[in-house]
């Protein structure tokens, strides 16, 4: 699988955000307002249907510390000075995520191309090892 883009990736977390849910990618909403170039408000009134998730900066970091790839992520708020992270912590602690979707990825630019064998030869061992023979 194949990821392009006219502009730079966005980071993206594997992380899991709730009991109930599997670990999946997650992107900081924070990066999609900043490349869709609007506000919070509009991109929720525009895609309600785009799973948005709030989770203490503490926990997503927690958790990317322990992914495999985490020496090649760094924390988007090292970029900020301490008295913006302050702000930020101040206000209640927590980073809002939007779930990393096909549709998500195109309205950033992506598209994702999966490369395959030859459909016909997967569909003859279907075929031939799908039906029961008898004696």
């Amino acid at each position: 699988m194949f990821e392009f883009s006219s502009e730079p990736l966005l980071p993206c977390y594997h992380v899991q955000v709730s009991l109930t849910q599997g670990f999946c990618n997650w992107f900081l909403l924070t990066d999609v307002l900043k490349r869709l170039k609007m506000s919070a408000r509009i991109f929720r009134a525009r895609y309600p249907h785009l799973e948005v998730v709030s989770l203490p900066h503490a926990e997503l970091w927690r958790q990317v510390s322990v992914s495999q790839v985490s020496s090649a992520l760094v924390s988007p708020y090292k970029s900020k000075t301490k008295e913006e992270e302050k702000e930020e912590e101040d206000e209640d602690g927590l980073v809002d995520l939007v779930r990393c979707v096909p549709e998500l990825q195109r309205l950033l630019g992506s598209s994702i191309h999966i490369l395959q064998e030859d459909e016909e030869e997967e569909e003859e061992v279907v075929t031939n090892t799908g039906k029961p023979h008898s004696r």
